[in-house]
């Protein structure tokens, strides 16, 4: 991966390590690579939903019933 130098308001870096884990001691270059990461996936998930035609409440019977299967095929194969 590709090393950059950017500057990032401390205050703002130290509000991410905390929202992150507040005992996490880890470098900042990861604490902005999560962040980023988070930002880009919750983008991804609302286009996502943007270009969805259901309704959340049939999304969600969907999502049910997905959640209903997987247990019982792991049920099935213990």
């Amino acid at each position: 991966m590709a090393s950059r130098s950017i500057e990032v308001d401390a205050e703002l870096l130290a509000k991410a390590r905390d929202a992150m884990t507040p005992a996490a001691s880890v470098e900042d270059a990861e604490v902005v690579e999560r962040a980023l990461r988070l930002y880009v996936g919750r983008r991804a998930l609302e286009t996502a939903q943007s270009m969805s035609e259901l309704t959340e409440d049939e999304a969600m019977r969907i999502a049910y019933d997905e959640l209903h299967a997987m247990r019982r095929e792991r049920r099935s194969a213990a």
